[in-house]
């Protein structure tokens, strides 16, 4: 055991002495029977500790010496003696083993606690947390002891705290402790002793060693006893005397703040934090009241901490099985929005093509209709023969008789020439009375492609050959008019033209044309009808879109399935058409669609396979215009080719796929909006559920400890009373 601080009020003889003891040899002040002095422990104001060897067992023991001859020096001891005496059987205080009452100098003998002091082990810097608090809890149960021996410390501090070969704390130098009864004061060390103790009329009270653990608990986890700052040290060295600096001491811890170093110590919980300032407490009212209070708020800190990660654990425990459940809910969600998208879209692509074959073959009956109206017109006989016996005269002298006539009364105009003008006004009133597109024109060409015929008439084409056109030769190419191939020739079977840009009006349409011959069922030439992309829209689209159409997330298209090129679009009206004149070459280049990425094949001729497009791209939104914005993004699109070689037309039902899509997407949302709501609500009732549990676990774990320390505190005060009473 070592003592560094002064702990007993000494006069200039008294110090003169500690001088003259300091220079003295390392040898002991007496030779002790029984005992193998070894070698100095420590040498403190008033007394040299010495180890030994106890010669029959051989165990180590400590010897103090009291070298002094005077009143004072065998007060010390029978104090020390006296306090000891009855602690002997505690596990946390040094036991007293022997006492030299009439030796020269008197000494007594205690157990050896091997691995020296906490104020040693404090010089190689502070401690963790769990280590201070443990040696703060083994103090508390030595302090509880003596308290309960009716013994008062009242100088606790590193130096006299030993720790054994386990570093389990032994409780050592009682010479200032009081009797619970004594009147006396009681000088502690400074920074662990509490101001109020700082006083010679002061009456010993177990808060001073409350307020010491405190320092203690302040000292192992920052490294310093609280308040040991340079001013305050400075202040305590320039007192000239003991009343003065007891006075300066007082006053210096009363007036500084509330030390906060310990706010800081990585580890520190809030529990803790509260214990040490409330032992630190300058007021002693407000200090906790005894060692086993502070004791009773370890053990509930304790149980606390231990509570803590249940507690947690009940807390995040919900919360990471709530974690779990959302990509499993989320994958769930994936996987069905993903099946229920891939379901929707075959029903609509299936309602689609369902559509489309319906349109299409509205469309085939309604071209085959006015294909056959052509073939009845040219199989009547007088048409036939006379046809056949106009084609035998000079293509010019027809177009010219044309010309001349076209404007006089039918009953004036040749054989040939009324019965085609009567068939073309039959057909025409015909399809007035069946809300039936218009055609643009008829006509009738040579076997050379010279239009000999047309009405309504129209001189800029009369007389011109037109063998470059498709709808003449029948080969889904239309040809440069100045440079047109010798071996092109008329038409052998009925055929539906590529769409081409009229001469007469500057517009795009397309033609239905049928051979003519004779007798000898030679080809002497091709009678055909024609009929703008415009009316097609307008007119055919009635049959063709019907009532199913209500809104542009819906459309019904044609396309040519030889080119792509797209014949008929809602966008496509006469309207815009009009607006275009100048540039419709350009405008129907682009209006095409992807045949290949769409599976549907070039050729020209049409199958019965129907397609079906997840994603499909509408030609007309990526014309850069204003009024096509509707048409852009994704759709849902299903192909059908005619059901007939001689129309190779695709009719296109597309629907808008985010529209289509849209029940999918309001499920996504509702499932979502619903899953947080429930998320939601969950962690709501889990936090109500968990205030309430906390609370009443706060609560019982409070009025327990309460319970305790009220227990504890009236058992110490009941020994304290009954000691002062004896």
């Amino acid at each position: 055991m070592t003592e560094s601080y002064d702990t007993q009020v000494q006069g200039d003889d008294e110090r003169e002495d500690s001088r003259r003891l300091s220079l003295q040899e390392h040898q002991p002040p007496a030779e002790v029977d029984g005992y193998t002095v070894i070698r100095q422990l420590g040498t403190g104001a008033y007394g040299t500790v010495w180890l030994a060897r106890e010669d029959h067992t051989g165990r180590m023991v400590a010897i103090k010496y009291y070298p002094h001859r005077r009143g004072l020096d065998w007060s010390l001891l029978s104090r020390e003696v006296e306090k000891l005496a009855p602690l002997h059987a505690s596990r946390n205080i040094v036991r007293l083993l022997d006492v030299g009452w009439s030796a020269e100098p008197p000494y007594y003998v205690m157990e050896f606690v091997e691995n020296g002091s906490l104020g040693a082990m404090l010089a190689g810097g502070s401690l963790t947390v769990s280590e201070a608090v443990r040696i703060a809890r083994e103090v508390c149960r030595a302090l509880i002891e003596a308290h309960g021996a009716g013994v008062l410390h009242c100088d606790l501090k590193p130096d006299n705290v030993l720790l054994d070969s386990q570093f389990q704390v032994r409780l050592c130098d009682f010479g200032q402790s009081r009797m619970s009864h004594e009147r006396s004061p009681a000088l502690g060390t400074l920074y662990y002793m509490a101001p109020e103790q700082a006083d010679l009329d002061a009456v010993a009270d177990a808060r001073w060693d409350v307020y010491a653990v405190g320092a203690l608990l302040y000292h192992m986890l920052t490294g310093r006893p609280p308040h040991r700052i340079p001013a305050i040290q400075q202040r305590l060295e320039s007192a000239e005397t003991l009343a003065d600096r007891l006075a300066t001491y007082r006053s210096a811890i009363r007036e500084s703040p509330q030390p906060t170093a310990h706010h800081a110590v990585r580890g520190i919980d809030n529990r803790l934090i509260h214990l040490i300032d409330s032992c630190l407490a300058t007021d002693p009212a407000e200090r906790l009241p005894n060692a086993q209070s502070i004791l009773v708020e370890l053990d509930s800190r304790e149980r606390h901490r231990a509570r803590r990660p249940l507690l947690i654990l009940g807390v995040l425990g919900p919360l990471l099985l709530m974690a779990a459940m959302i990509p499993i809910f989320v994958n769930a969600l994936r996987t069905n929005v993903d099946v229920m998208e891939q379901r929707l879209t075959a029903d609509r692509l299936e309602s689609n093509a369902l559509s489309a074959r319906l349109q299409a073959g509205a469309l085939q009956s309604e071209l085959e209709h006015r294909l056959i109206e052509l073939e009845r017109v040219i199989a009547a006989r007088e048409t036939q023969s006379a046809l056949e016996v106009l084609m035998t005269e000079s293509p010019a002298e027809l177009a010219q008789q044309t010309a001349q006539l076209h404007d006089q009364q039918v009953e004036s105009r040749p054989a040939w020439m009324k019965l085609l003008d009567e068939a073309h006004q039959r057909v025409s009133e015909d399809n007035f009375s069946h809300n039936r597109s218009p055609d643009t024109s008829w006509f009738l060409q040579d076997t050379t492609g010279v239009q000999v015929w047309r009405r309504p008439f129209n001189p800029d084409t009369v007389g011109k050959n037109f063998s470059y056109r498709d709808y003449f030769h029948g080969g889904d190419t239309q040809y440069p008019r100045d440079n047109i191939p010798q071996h092109v020739r008329p038409i052998e079977v009925p055929h539906v033209s590529l769409a081409f840009r009229s001469l007469a009006t500057g517009r795009y349409m397309v033609a239905l044309s049928i051979p003519v011959r004779n007798q000898q069922d030679e080809v002497i030439g091709v009678f055909a009808r024609t009929i703008h992309l415009g009316d097609l829209q307008s007119h055919l689209g009635q049959r063709l879109q019907g009532n199913q159409i209500v809104s542009v997330d819906r459309v019904i298209a044609l396309a040519d399935g030889r080119t792509g090129q797209l014949l008929d679009h809602p966008w496509l009206t006469p309207d815009v058409i009009q607006q275009n004149l100048d540039n419709l070459d350009n405008l129907f280049r682009q209006l095409k669609i992807d045949l290949l990425g769409s599976g549907t094949q070039r050729s020209g001729k049409a199958g019965s396979s129907t397609f079906k497009l997840e994603t499909y791209r509408d030609p007309v939104g990526a014309l850069k215009d204003e009024s096509t914005a509707g048409y852009r993004g994704h759709w849902i699109a299903a192909m059908v080719p005619m059901q007939n070689d001689r129309t190779p037309w695709l009719v296109i039902v597309q629907e808008n796929r985010d529209v289509a899509l849209r029940p999918v997407v309001d499920m996504t949302s509702e499932a979502t909006r619903t899953a947080w709501i429930a998320v939601t609500v969950s962690l709501l009732l889990m936090g109500t559920v968990w205030v309430f549990v906390w609370r009443a676990v706060t609560r019982s774990g409070v009025a327990g400890d309460l319970t305790l320390s009220a227990e504890s505190t009236g058992t110490l005060t009941d020994s304290l009373s009954r000691n002062s009473s004896d």
